[in-house]
């Protein structure tokens, strides 16, 4: 899929902000082609399972410094945030 050509057809229809909310494929095939801003990981454990985040599949995947990292707990489950570039 075209992810860049997406999002000039959203921006082309004045959406200016899109959630992605997916699996480790799609999050890493948007994470290696440079359209992402900002991340949102939640990880439940007692969902989850075990102790992996099956977050991101992309092989050699290089991430850009992470800026303003933010964490909170909610019980037992965590939310980190993060930026990659500015918004």
């Amino acid at each position: 899929m075209d992810l860049p050509g997406v999002l000039a057809e959203l921006g082309r229809r004045e959406i200016l902000s899109v959630l992605l909310e997916a699996g480790p494929t799609l999050n890493g095939a948007a994470l290696a082609v440079g359209i992402v801003h900002k991340l949102v990981l939640f990880y439940a454990p007692k969902i989850a399972g075990g102790n992996r985040v099956p977050f991101v599949h992309a092989p050699k995947l290089g991430l850009p410094p992470l800026r303003d990292l933010r964490t909170q707990q909610f019980g037992p489950d965590l939310a980190i945030e993060a930026y990659l570039q500015g918004v």
